[in-house]
């Protein structure tokens, strides 16, 4: 049986809901926006007063208005604050419509570089510190940006006919390592906090799926054991350059430019500020920077976070002894919603150390 026809008054009723709605600074149809949108708020209204039986026939009789019945969509103004300019007469100043926000807000820590590695057991110390610290502000999701691992075994710049390639780990080793150093960090969570665990592949855990593609006979015998050993303590992984997207913010381990290259250096942030379209949250720099680039339209601005390294503070690997570096220690406590870092604080190792390491955790140097 068809459904039968709307009358006039139903729908010049329909009409001035979108219209109030719209007044109040909810969006019209195709424009993007957080809110649900002048027609399905005034939808939800027109059923929690009997109207109408359902949200969707409120919002096909909506789209089936024209001519006199098509709602005046100038009403509508985007929802940013404008000072407005003072003139001969003081005219008051309208109030801001308060943004609406639909989504869950969400806390998120970031582990920026951790480069563990065989030849520097003192550095497990630091997960279990980082791990208790976590049990203590228990966010939602658990993000490690990668390069967790230094995986100097699989090394292409130190050949293996060298000095230094001679005294690389094997690969045994670094493998070995990595479950030490997903035991180190249960030694610091609390039982009862289990949080999203996401692990995202750096450049150097990379390194495993090249020596294997070198070493066509090794395939899949050297990664399989490496992901293996990230699911059983619950970490989900992401390839390299891909990107992780939690409520509308990006976490990698490192931009890429389009050639398909990891973005670093200086500008790195500045650059990836230009080409993304969401909030993003990267490692792979070990230097800390939140640059915010300025965007016209209906997103005021792009965050881009360089997240530092999570290496003991002062250490730097051997390749950058002598360069300056600027690198920064720590881990990255952020809160997030709806495509917005809306918090964000830079969490130093140092200070970790002083809250989390006095039960017999404390920090042992090798001379």
């Amino acid at each position: 049986m068809p459904t039968p026809a709307r009358t006039d008054a139903q729908k010049l009723a329909v009409k001035q809901r979108i219209e109030a709605k719209l007044a109040q600074g909810f969006r019209p149809p195709g424009t993007a926006g957080k809110d649900l949108g002048a027609i399905r708020t005034a939808a939800a209204e027109a059923v929690a007063a009997g109207e109408f039986r359902t949200e969707q026939a409120f919002v096909s009789c909506a789209n089936s208005l024209a001519g006199d019945f098509e709602p005046d969509w100038g009403l509508w103004t985007p929802p940013r604050y404008q000072q407005p300019h003072a003139t001969y007469k003081l005219i008051p100043a309208p109030p801001p419509v308060e943004m609406a926000r639909a989504g869950q807000l969400r806390h998120i820590v970031a582990i920026p570089d951790r480069h563990r590695c065989p030849r520097h057991p003192h550095r497990l110390e630091w997960d279990t510190i980082i791990w208790r610290f976590l049990s203590d502000v228990r966010p939602d999701d658990v993000v490690d940006l990668g390069d967790d691992l230094t995986l100097d075994s699989c090394s292409r710049w130190d050949r293996n006919d060298t000095i230094a390639g001679k005294v690389k780990p094997t690969i045994r080793a670094d493998l070995d390592h990595q479950i030490e150093m997903c035991q180190a960090e249960e030694r610091g969570r609390a039982k009862d906090y289990k949080p999203r665990k996401h692990k995202l592949r750096g450049n150097h855990n990379h390194r495993l799926w090249l020596y294997e593609n070198n070493n066509p006979e090794t395939q899949g015998a050297l990664t399989q054991q490496y992901l293996e050993t990230l699911a059983q303590f619950g970490w989900r992984e992401y390839g390299f350059g891909e990107i992780l997207t939690l409520s509308g913010v990006g976490f990698t381990h490192a931009p890429f430019n389009g050639m398909g290259k990891p973005m670093g250096g200086k500008t790195a942030t500045h650059r990836a500020g230009a080409l993304l379209t969401a909030p993003l949250v990267h490692g792979h720099t070990h230097s800390f920077e939140v640059h915010n680039a300025a965007k016209l339209g209906l997103i005021d601005k792009i965050t881009v976070v360089q997240a530092g390294c999570a290496l003991p503070p002062g250490e730097v690997e051997h390749y950058a002894q002598h360069s300056p570096t600027g690198w920064s220690y720590g881990v990255v406590d952020m809160w997030v919603q709806d495509g917005e870092i809306l918090d964000l604080s830079f969490r130093s190792l140092e200070r970790l150390r002083a809250i989390y390491s006095d039960d017999g955790a404390d920090i042992k140097r090798v001379a």
